[in-house]
């Protein structure tokens, strides 16, 4: 089979060139590793200009089919799976919910996509690894960068249209790169307000969790605080929280079910009661969180629109930003 220019395709030459490179190779005549013709040597063979080659060359980069090599040339990367639109997602750790938006992500990008997931759990040495070790093999990059600290050196190596950042988006980003995100700072200044009257019969709200294993944003602690400032209701942010502390009159909000449980062991042993002698909440609903004690108040983003939206940027290659939407489920905890 040899090139010809076929005038009644209203496709530019370039991309007649591309598309014909792609189909020498899903024939098999090329393989991995196969090295293209010279820029030269194409000119004339297919009796194009040296542009129109380079323009080809490019959409097959573009579409991690063929990378370049400096002063030696271009080479095939890929092969059987040249029409699969291969996704690398890293997240920042598997739980519950983080399956809920992974299930909705993949049901919802349908056939032709095919989803790698990786797990930084928060250290950015791992994450910044993960992605080097990934550069230029994947045609998109779901991420999730949930770091308090900046990792935008290790996001600026992706390019704008083939990343998304999901769940959180670092504060003062401004590459135009696609993300479906919480806005943790509203989301926890509005939950919370919506919630004042539940909280006024407390004396304070503490929220606890462990920072060594669990990632709180600093847009939701500013946002608790905002709400404490301008309501004049104590919030008091305590990491590795001894729950042995837990007092009489006071609300709790407990990120991890691992939290929760002890909390609960601890409430018990003290002869107190959920949602009367002490108030209880949490982040991130759960099937458990439902029904453990009658049921925890939580304040929650839905993870099954979230992987359902970011699908949607993907297939249609939009680069928009979209805040999430959230929920407040009120149970008896509080």
């Amino acid at each position: 089979m040899s090139f010809n220019i076929d005038p009644h395709i209203t496709n530019t030459i370039y991309s007649q060139l591309a598309a014909y490179i792609e189909s020498e190779i899903r024939s098999g005549n090329l393989n991995i590793g196969s090295k293209l013709l010279s820029v030269n040597k194409a000119c004339k063979l297919y009796k194009v200009s040296r542009d129109t080659v380079l323009a080809a060359y490019k959409v097959l980069q573009e579409r991690n089919v063929v990378t370049s090599i400096p002063n030696k040339g271009f080479y095939v990367t890929r092969c059987g799976d040249i029409d699969t639109v291969r996704i690398y997602a890293v997240f920042d750790a598997m739980n519950q919910y983080k399956e809920t938006l992974y299930r909705s992500l993949i049901d919802s990008l349908g056939e032709g996509y095919e989803v790698t997931i990786a797990f930084h759990y928060y250290d950015e040495k791992l994450f910044d690894v993960l992605v080097d070790n990934a550069l230029g093999k994947y045609d998109y990059y779901v991420l999730m960068p949930h770091f308090n600290n900046s990792v935008t050196s290790t996001l600026d190596k992706i390019p704008d249209d083939r990343l998304l950042l999901l769940d959180a988006f670092p504060n003062h980003y401004s590459r135009n790169c696609a993300a479906v995100y919480q806005d943790f700072y509203q989301d926890s200044y509005s939950g919370l307000k919506s919630l004042l009257n539940n909280l006024r019969r407390y004396d304070a709200l503490h929220i606890v969790y462990n920072d060594k294993f669990q990632y709180m944003p600093s847009g939701y602690v500013e946002g608790a605080y905002r709400f404490a400032g301008e309501f004049r209701y104590p919030v008091y942010v305590e990491p590795n929280f001894d729950m042995n502390s837990v007092q009489k009159g006071h609300c709790y909000m407990a990120i991890s079910e691992r939290d929760l449980a002890s909390f609960i062991k601890v409430v018990i042993a003290k002869g107190l009661k959920v949602g009367h002698d002490v108030g209880l909440m949490s982040l991130d609903d759960t099937p458990l969180k439902e029904v453990l004690i009658g049921g925890v108040t939580t304040l929650t983003t839905d993870f099954a629109l979230m992987g359902h939206t970011a699908a949607e940027i993907i297939r249609s290659r939009k680069r928009c930003r979209v805040a999430n939407e959230w929920r407040l489920y009120e149970r008896g905890s509080l």
